[in-house]
């Protein structure tokens, strides 16, 4: 599952620089700023998933005695 979260984070942040941000001639900023924490939250939980993944193989190889 971690394989798919990480990627999201980062196609997050491509798709926030290819839609880019404009200054209208009122002087409003217009970005999709909500991609951003999107992006940020998706990394975390993929890393956070994929040390979680890890921490059981170690610990599933320490129990059986396997040391392949």
């Amino acid at each position: 599952m971690s394989q798919s979260i990480g990627p999201g984070g980062i196609t997050c942040f491509a798709i926030f620089n290819l839609i880019g941000s404009s200054v209208d001639e009122k002087g409003m900023l217009h970005e999709p700023f909500g991609l951003l924490p999107i992006g940020f939250l998706l990394l975390f939980l993929g890393g956070l998933l994929s040390l979680v993944a890890l921490l059981r193989l170690i610990i599933n190889k320490r129990r059986t005695g396997s040391n392949a």
